[in-house]
């Protein structure tokens, strides 16, 4: 006999299919929850899960008191992957969605209490799924079921999840509103703009936007918005502007140039312009131009200003080629950018060779670091620049020449350029040479015979007796008093030609300045017509050689009662420096004017040379500043026209 199938229960037949969440109703124990088991559920409960199972619509049922929950599989994805599905399945609303029962609770209250059905759209409602808190928006009705004894047995939620609705219409509000906002900026960009910015709509070139820059370079007011280019600046026939528009317009490929030549009428009269430009189609369909944005910058001054520049370095040139001198030119950091035809002629070199550091190779092999350490002090101080050195020549030989080089300053006071000259001076120097040969073979010469003589003066002097007459005597004392000078002029010319050939030594010792000067000016003070005085640091000692130091003192003191007779003070100032010691020789004579200071260091200078009746051959005080030098001092003078001068010197502890 064959196997009696027993019959499935009558409840099966409602439950049947529905997916994942009808095969989960199916084997659930309902005997755990107040339903209890689906053959003991009302005739109204299964049809209506019947409907719920079937329909592809997301639904949820709330049955009973305590809104036990059945949904279907359209709904099922809302719960997520975690913590909800499955066990909201056969769950009390409360104990299911403790998250959002506050706001839920009173929907359901109202429906099963027999109120109006519930309609929500897009509805936040942040529920706990996928293992955390979610923003979830919802569109759902509430409406009632009605039991079999015609009471109202649950509520059917129909819903549909609207997060990606709500999301895609915030995101496309916050678009949108970026892009009124971007739209505004533009519009403001495009008005406040420093250049020139206007539209040229369709192939007639109708004139759709253009800021208040850009009618101001036309000359035009708003009045040309909307007329085409060529009707609006009729002055643009005959130039390239139209024809290359149209280039733009029908290619479709941009245009830039810059420093474009234009003329435009301006109140009537056409002007000279220079613009960067750029011409960008605006394409809205692939391949289609629309309209071209048209970007222009005013130039003009920029591009008058340096062909102003041009003329000016084109005029420059020419001077500088067409003097004997040599002419250079660096940048504010002393490379060299310039140099004249009659450098490269002088030097034989060309502009290759002398790029860079290679017109250094120029020098004289014993003049390159001298000349090079005067220079980097020149760069970083700013000072002048002055120097004799060798330069080759182009016939291999190395003649003497005079370099000098001056800064030229910004309007910031930065040093951008150093406009330099090279004189030749080689004949100069070989006569200065010479003449420095025969001061010092003559000099050499007459000091012999000039000894001799002194001694023999010295010598009657002491013979003379009360029986010479006056005037007999007063010539031996004339006679003598000129050997005296004679002899001391012979001096400073032996001093010079040594200190010329660098052959003085000096003999280095301590003493105390002040003893040195009162030593120095004894015999200066003996007519008593004048006083000297001696202030400062007296006790001051230095090292240095003692009868060179001599000699530049009693040259100073000397100068002052000279040139000075009406000063009846004269005034030696000893000073404590950082470096070492300062003195000063301070008289009220009539001074000296400012431009004939920087010369008087100079060898053979008198800042009077018709003053006959002054000894003297312009070496004193040349002598005085070697011999400063040497003691690695300085020396200087500060004077002032009928206010007297202050000549003073340095020296090193």
């Amino acid at each position: 006999m064959g196997e009696i199938v027993k019959p499935s229960p009558p409840y099966v037949r409602y439950l049947q299919n529905g997916g994942e969440m009808g095969a989960l109703i199916r084997s659930f124990d309902w005997s755990k929850t107040s339903l209890g088991q689906p053959d003991t559920w009302s005739q109204n409960l299964l049809t209506t899960l019947g409907i719920v199972l079937q329909s592809r619509v997301p639904m949820f049922l709330f049955w009973g008191p305590e809104s036990i929950q059945f949904y279907n599989d359209a709904y099922r994805p809302s719960l997520g992957n975690q913590a909800k599905h499955p066990k909201a399945l056969g769950q009390s609303g409360k104990d299911c969605w403790p998250e959002i029962w506050a706001v839920i609770k009173p929907y359901i209250d109202q429906v099963m209490g027999g109120g109006e059905a519930i309609w929500q759209e897009d509805l936040l409602l942040p529920i706990y799924r996928n293992g955390r808190m979610e923003d979830v928006y919802w569109t759902f009705s509430y409406s009632q079921v009605i039991d079999a004894d015609g009471e109202i047995g649950g509520v059917l939620v129909t819903c549909f999840e609207s997060t990606g609705k709500v999301e895609a219409h915030r995101s496309l509000n916050q678009t949108l509103g970026r892009l009124a906002e971007s739209e505004a900026r533009m519009s403001l960009l495009i008005t406040q703009a420093p250049v020139g910015i206007g539209v040229l709509k369709s192939r007639e070139l109708l004139i759709d936007t253009a800021n208040n820059k850009f009618l101001q370079f036309l000359g035009k007011t708003e009045a040309i918005i909307g007329k085409p280019l060529a009707i609006a600046l009729p002055e643009l026939e005959g130039q390239p502007f139209l024809q290359i528009l149209d280039d733009v317009y029908t290619s479709g490929k941009a245009y830039a140039s810059s420093e474009v030549f234009a003329l435009l009428e301006n109140n009537g009269v056409l002007t000279e312009y220079y613009f960067d430009l750029l011409y960008q189609p605006i394409q809205y369909e692939q391949g289609r131009t629309d309209s071209i944005l048209v970007v222009a910058t005013d130039i003009t001054e920029q591009v008058k200003a340096r062909h102003t520049i041009e003329q000016s370095s084109l005029q420059f040139r020419q001077l500088a080629d067409s003097i004997i001198q040599m002419v250079w030119v660096t940048d504010g950091m002393g490379m060299h950018e310039y140099f004249n035809k009659r450098w490269y002629d002088f030097t034989g070199s060309n502009i290759e060779t002398c790029k860079g550091e290679g017109w250094n190779q120029m020098f004289h092999p014993d003049d390159r670091e001298r000349a090079w350490e005067l220079w980097n002090h020149s760069l970083k101080t700013g000072e002048a620049y002055e120097i004799e050195y060798r330069l080759r020549n182009y016939n291999g030989d190395y003649v003497w020449v005079l370099g000098r080089a001056a800064p030229f300053y910004d309007a910031e006071g930065k040093i951008t350029k150093w406009f330099g000259t090279c004189t030749d001076i080689h004949d100069q120097k070989l006569l200065l040479e010479q003449k420095d040969d025969f001061i010092s073979i003559a000099s050499h010469e007459l000091k012999t015979p000039l000894t001799s003589l002194k001694a023999l003066m010295q010598l009657i002097n002491r013979m003379k007796d009360k029986s010479l007459t006056p005037r007999l005597s007063g010539l031996i004392d004339r006679a003598s008093n000129s050997a005296d000078k004679i002899y001391k002029l012979v001096e400073d010319l032996l001093d010079a030609s040594k200190l010329n050939h660098g052959v003085i030594a000096l003999n280095k010792t301590l003493f105390i300045l002040s003893d040195l000067i009162a030593d120095s000016v004894n015999h200066l003070t003996i007519d008593g017509n004048y006083s000297i005085k001696t202030n400062g640091a007296i006790d001051l000692e230095v090292c240095a050689d003692a009868e060179r130091i001599h000699q530049v003192i009693t040259n100073f003191v000397s100068n002052a009662i000279k040139y000075a007779p009406d000063s009846k003070e004269i005034v030696i100032n000893i000073e404590r420096i950082d470096t070492g010691a300062k003195i000063s020789v301070i008289d009220r004579g009539p001074g000296i004017a400012q431009y004939k200071t920087a010369q008087l260091f100079d060898r053979y200078y008198r800042v009077d040379p018709t003053i006959s009746q002054k000894s003297g051959l312009g070496l004193g005080l040349y002598i005085c500043s070697e011999i400063v030098k040497k003691h690695g001092g300085e020396i200087g003078v500060e004077s002032e026209v009928g206010k007297g001068s202050i000549f003073w010197f340095t020296l090193p502890y």
